[in-house]
């Protein structure tokens, strides 16, 4: 008896010892950012109660423009690379579970409402691939075109999110489109079909309540709106300043609309080329000011609260962000981060901003209320700053 429980007691020490938690570091997903390292193909995970590197998962493909989604429950990371794989990574084991190709030249990507999907949209070639989320393998291909007078014209695929009703929304770069998917069926059938909507939109993000789909457009000085709740038509939201004219200025860096900002029930928006910060009335979209900055703002973007906007800039002054506050509509701090500051993104709950300086191989570490420096993360050439609070907001 005596050894038979000895050695009920060897092989239960023997489990222990051998479980994969035993003797290693264990998280939660609901904490952390993924930071691109944009030169090494590869990926640092970082703890965002912190502020520590878990680790680093690499070969991951050509990262200029990575962009990175997440699974609902924040336990995998999907990054799309430029040269167009698509990496399923496991955020609790650190590392890469599956890989496919998408594309040449992939440019964004998202998860479907219902989490069994991930669209990417591709330059090059001028299609959407639809992806399976569990197998990580291709289930369907949508390929963009238009018809005209002369025969159709293929055209690059931009600004994918995903919408309520399980839909997917993107835009056609060449054709001057926005079409709308439904997912909900195996063949994804293209649902909607919106055209002469402006010249070249580059880009485009979903508010937050998941209503309007709005597109940056590279030639036009407005936007394109659409209201998914009515899908019936697009509308123009006008770019320029009633009060004040200003110069143009020379295009140095495309802005991602997925960080423009709401707060304070105000929509703040870049203008290409252009040293302001736009804003508008949400929901009537009437411009009511234009915000004077330092540089040309690259990303405008608000913590959960929305009372502060933060906006980095390319080209001039691209070391230093500037924070606006959403109540005064004025500029209330200008902070110098380091050398090319690319991204931003915060901690659940907004409490710190992470924000990448590029040059300087470094990610810093920012209070959000007190606008002091909390922490400097060495990462190589970082650049994109995704958090896993991505995963439960619309259109990522």
């Amino acid at each position: 008896m005596k050894r038979y429980f000895y050695l009920c007691i060897w092989v239960i020490m023997i489990t222990f010892i051998h479980s994969p938690s035993f003797g290693s570091k264990q998280w939660g997903t609901g904490a952390l950012m993924v930071i691109i390292e944009r030169e090494s193909s590869s990926v640092v995970v970082v703890d965002s109660l912190k502020h520590e590197i878990l680790g680093r998962i690499s070969d991951l493909g050509l990262l200029h423009h990575a962009t990175v989604s997440f699974s609902h429950d924040a336990r995998y990371a999907y990054l799309v690379s430029r040269d167009g794989w698509l990496n399923k990574l496991d955020l609790l084991t650190l590392k890469r579970v599956a890989r496919v190709k998408v594309g040449d030249s992939s440019i964004g990507l998202a998860v479907t409402q219902d989490n069994k999907f991930i669209a990417v949209s591709n330059y090059k070639p001028p299609v959407v691939k639809i992806v399976d989320a569990g197998m990580l393998t291709v289930v369907h291909t949508i390929s963009a075109q238009k018809e005209t007078e002369g025969g159709k014209v293929a055209s690059r695929t931009i600004g994918m999110v995903d919408a309520p009703g399980n839909l997917l929304i993107f835009s056609l770069m060449d054709a001057d489109g926005i079409w709308v998917v439904d997912a909900n069926k195996n063949d994804f059938p293209v649902i909607k079909k919106f055209w002469d909507i402006g010249r070249m939109p580059y880009d485009a993000l979903l508010t937050p309540d998941g209503r309007y789909y709005i597109a940056g457009l590279y030639h036009s000085p407005y936007l394109a709106m659409l209201d998914t709740w009515k899908f019936d038509q697009t509308r123009k939201i006008s770019l320029n300043d009633p009060l004040k004219k200003t110069p143009k200025m020379g295009v140095r860096k495309v802005p991602h609309l997925e960080g423009w900002a709401m707060g304070n029930n105000l929509l703040f928006a870049p203008v290409v080329g252009e040293k302001r910060l736009t804003v508008y009335k949400f929901g009537t979209w009437e411009l009511i000011k234009s915000i004077p900055m330092a540089g040309i703002p690259m990303f405008a973007m608000s913590g959960p609260d929305g009372r502060h906007i933060w906006v980095n800039f390319s080209g001039t002054n691209n070391s230093f962000i500037q924070v606006v506050d959403s109540l005064t509509l004025k500029v209330v701090k200008t902070i110098e981060v380091g050398d090319r500051v690319f991204h931003m993104g915060f901690s659940p709950k907004g409490k710190n901003i992470y924000i990448s300086s590029y040059k300087d191989n470094k990610v810093v570490v920012l209070d959000t209320t007190t606008f002091r420096k909390i922490k400097e993360i060495p990462v190589n050439n970082p650049s994109g700053i995704f958090s896993t609070i991505r995963a439960h907001i619309i259109g990522l």
